[in-house]
């Protein structure tokens, strides 16, 4: 049974809501997410990338490595949340050379031409979105024929000490931990998706990385990009519920500090012609 459009719309803004609240705050609390869009943005194949499509463009990170490597002429960002919209225009709109348009839309609705666009990047977003398959068709038919797309997004298989953490806190909060299975995936789902789309994979590939940080840091983290499935931490039983977590967090957390691994999925591919 698919997906009712109703519930899918509802979710959709729930998380736009939830990311506009946090726009401000998202990049200095998601800051390895920055050197992993650079990355990204590496693996693309040499060429000549004229138009760019940002899907889930968010602050503007992937756009800004884009820009620096390829020198693109125009670059459309596509965001549900208008509060990211406003740091992506922030960020990247006042570069010279480079024409910049806003689109505040879900990827499957985006309205943006068929065929009109060389590269497609989705920068961490691609893991929050409601109909995967959906997704990938939609890139895939914004791409001119040749195009490239570039995604990463969060891999199966990380934040298991916090997961852990979570579910051992009441009340279980059932629905973040659903989150991380329903949002992780892995190199062969990736991969059905872009072949599902009719494109051609270059190279889908997964990296793992160990972190030490303070717990309030990671908790910041977890406040910007889950904001909307926690709740609100004004709410005094939300508010219970995390310092509750951040208890048992300080209990397993050695000399270094909270250990936990994070996981990415890269993929790139082409568009046949």
């Amino acid at each position: 049974m698919g997906d009712n459009p109703r519930m899918s719309t509802q979710r959709r803004d729930t998380i736009a809501g939830g990311f506009t609240e946090t726009a401000s705050d998202y990049e200095g609390a998601v800051r390895y997410n920055l050197e992993g869009a650079q990355r990204m943005v590496l693996s693309i194949p040499p060429g000549r990338y004229d138009d760019v499509l940002d899907v889930g463009c968010g602050s503007g990170w992937a756009a800004q490595a884009v820009i620096d490597r390829f020198h693109p002429a125009r670059v459309t960002g596509v965001d549900p949340s208008e509060g990211m919209l406003e740091q992506f225009q922030a960020k990247v709109g006042s570069i010279e050379c480079v024409e910049v348009s806003l689109v505040q839309a879900g990827v499957e609705d985006m309205p943006v031409e068929p065929e009109s666009f060389d590269l497609v990047v989705c920068s961490m977003a691609y893991h929050w979105f409601q109909r995967r398959w959906d997704a990938a068709e939609a890139m895939a038919r914004a791409m001119r024929p040749g195009g490239v797309v570039a995604i990463l997004c969060s891999g199966k298989g990380g934040e298991q000490a916090y997961r852990d953490v979570i579910a051992d806190v009441e009340p279980i909060n059932y629905a973040w931990l659903g989150a991380f299975d329903g949002n992780l995936r892995d190199i062969g789902e990736m991969e059905g998706y872009l072949v599902g789309a009719g494109l051609e994979p270059i190279d889908i590939w997964m990296e793992r990385r160990v972190r030490h940080v303070p717990v309030e840091q990671y908790m910041e983290r977890m406040r910007v990009v889950a904001g909307h499935i926690i709740g609100d931490p004004s709410d005094p039983d939300v508010a219970a519920w995390l310092g509750r977590v951040e208890q048992k967090m300080r209990e397993r957390s050695g000399p270094r500090g909270w250990t936990y691994d994070f996981v990415k999925l890269y993929a790139v591919a082409r568009k046949p012609g």
